[in-house]
């Protein structure tokens, strides 16, 4: 019983852990993605002209869409991986829980054998006093 106690605690903690992880993980990329816009549309213009104020907005426009297809890809990315994380967790728990059955099960058929044994053993003994007392009284009555 211990033995299944702590694999449920260890199944426990580290779906704890591969939670803390992803959410850490995409606070950490969400930050970086931030910083990086951040950076994009706050540099300075290097000119006031239209030409060039046109063309710089074009190329910041294009930085932003490529780090953002980048972010959705990593971020297509971890969800896979933790959702593949996540199947096998599942996939774990089931074990242990189908193990844990079988356990209860296996205990339940032994208290029901012993029952039965016991049970068994009363008849058998009731009879035999039965037996004996049949046996007293006929004596008894041909006496």
């Amino acid at each position: 019983m211990e033995d299944k106690t702590k694999s449920y605690i260890e199944l426990t903690t580290a779906a704890y852990q591969t939670f803390v992880e992803a959410v850490s993980s995409a606070n950490e990329r969400a930050l970086g993605f931030t910083k990086s816009l951040f950076e994009i549309t706050t540099r300075p213009y290097a000119s006031t002209e239209m030409a060039t104020l046109a063309r710089e907005n074009f190329d910041r426009l294009n930085q932003i869409v490529s780090l953002s297809i980048s972010e959705l890809q990593t971020n297509g990315t971890k969800a896979a991986e933790l959702n593949s994380k996540v199947m096998e967790h599942g996939s774990k728990l089931q074990e242990a829980y189908v193990s844990s059955l079988r356990g209860a099960v296996d205990t339940g058929i032994s208290n029901m054998q012993f029952v039965k044994d016991t049970t068994a053993q009363q008849i058998d003994e009731i009879a035999k006093r039965m037996d004996d007392a049949r046996t007293h009284a006929t004596a008894q009555s041909s006496n």
